[in-house]
């Protein structure tokens, strides 16, 4: 038994009064069975769509060939301050049913049975003992899995990510038949695979997900045969600490990502971070995982700090310094004082506005212009980029007199753009 929202017990009884038959169905009940709060609610009933129009005139049809209305309850949330924070309420669909002319006829086209349940005022249908499974914290096919997983090669991705999102263990069966048919996710969308595996990865119970993965056989199609067949001992170490520890890292997708990926030598990471086709600031952060971390970690000095940061931006800088943070977390490294260490020069290149960026400096390209230096846009946006590498190094210099002056310079001696940002000893 669970405890329905108001607004989906008001639903249900809308639906019974007009001699209908409805349930709560799905995810849904399985998550308030799992403890959890679900933001969308799925209704399923016999009323036909013309009959739950009439029932609902302020619902909203999203699918006429389906016979599917949605109804939302969303109140939006404001601080004391009057900031938007958010939203928080309720999304429900009903649905007609799709065939057959009960629930249970209606439940045995799921394909787990932790989303076999329904419940309506108090009267559960489970024909394939859900509850029973979630009690035992078991992922569990309606049927034999063997056929689903051939016909349906997503699914051994679904039935670990459930794993991973809820603790559960899998079936024998399912565990067996995903052993004997991981190969079969090669011919499965790439974007549903990504989508799984970035969901597995980002769980609650990760870790458990991705021993699952290597256990089976998956990993060879998240990585690919050849990188799989190449890893290294320190390399398949490193995934078995983090398959241990990942649990300890905050649920952060590309985070957790790059953990994954930065297990491995960026020759492999990259064409395996290529295979799943990600795509954006993911693909972006991922690849700097593998190729940046080392260099962010012996990264020491302001200016080698600053030209990091000019190189790759804020937004990168920011992913790799978390990523590092977490790193030290999963694999117990010893960087604490260099992390405190990077965090006390940021905090002087923010007290004393120390440039990074071209933006930053006492002069734009107008200026450089204006003064002669430069004849176009293109040629001053050059003159500027060289100028804050040598603003990196003498944030001082960062004067309108001084850098119309270091300009010219530049301008009539070649010898000197080729050595700015330079220390030299004396």
């Amino acid at each position: 038994m669970i405890k329905l929202p108001k607004e989906v017990n008001r639903i249900l009884k809308a639906l019974e009064g007009a001699g209908e038959e409805a349930f709560a169905a799905g995810e849904c009940v399985r998550d308030s069975l799992v403890g959890e709060s679900p933001f969308g609610w799925d209704v399923l009933t016999s009323a036909g769509l013309d009959k739950l129009k009439e029932l609902f005139p302020d619902g909203k049809v999203i699918s006429e060939k389906y016979g599917i209305l949605r109804m939302e309850y969303i109140e939006e949330i404001y601080d004391k301050d009057g900031e938007f924070e958010g939203e928080e309420g309720l999304i429900i669909d009903v649905a007609a049913y799709r065939s057959g002319t009960t629930i249970e006829s209606q439940l045995e086209r799921k394909d787990f049975t932790i989303d076999a349940i329904a419940d309506s005022l108090g009267r559960i249908a489970d024909p394939f003992g859900g509850r029973e499974d979630i009690r035992k914290k078991l992922v569990r096919t309606l049927r034999d899995p063997d056929p689903l997983f051939q016909k349906k090669p997503v699914k051994m991705m679904q039935a670990i990510r459930y794993a991973a999102q809820f603790g559960f263990d899998l079936h024998k069966s399912v565990y067996d038949a995903i052993c004997a048919n991981y190969r079969k996710l090669e011919e499965s969308d790439v974007n549903q695979l990504r989508e799984e595996f970035t969901l597995t990865i980002s769980a609650p119970h990760a870790g458990k997900g991705l021993s699952m993965i290597m256990d089976t056989g998956i990993l060879n199609t998240i990585l690919g045969d050849d990188v799989v067949r190449r890893l290294t001992r320190r390399e398949k170490s490193d995934l078995t600490v983090l398959c241990q520890n990942i649990d300890k890292t905050q649920q952060v997708e590309d985070r957790r990502l790059g953990l994954f990926y930065a297990c491995m030598d960026k020759k492999r990471a990259l064409p395996s971070i290529e295979k799943l086709g990600f795509e954006g600031d993911t693909c972006q952060h991922l690849k700097d995982a593998v190729t940046d971390m080392a260099k962010l970690y012996f990264t020491a000095q302001k200016a080698e700090l600053k030209k990091f940061i000019y190189q790759r931006g804020w937004d990168r800088y920011n992913y790799l310094a978390s990523l590092e943070k977490a790193q030290r977390i999963v694999f117990d490294y010893y960087s604490d004082t260099k992390i405190k260490s990077r965090m006390y020069l940021l905090d002087e290149i923010r007290t004393y506005r120390e440039p990074i960026f071209e933006e930053e400096l006492a002069i734009d390209g107008n200026d450089l212009m204006e003064a002669g230096i430069c004849k176009s846009p293109e040629d001053a946006a050059k003159m500027l980029s060289m100028l804050v590498e040598e603003m990196h190094v003498h944030p001082r210099k960062n004067t309108r007199k001084d850098l119309l002056e270091l300009a010219k310079k530049y301008k009539r001696f070649k010898f000197l753009t080729w050595t700015r940002g330079t220390h030299w000893l004396h």
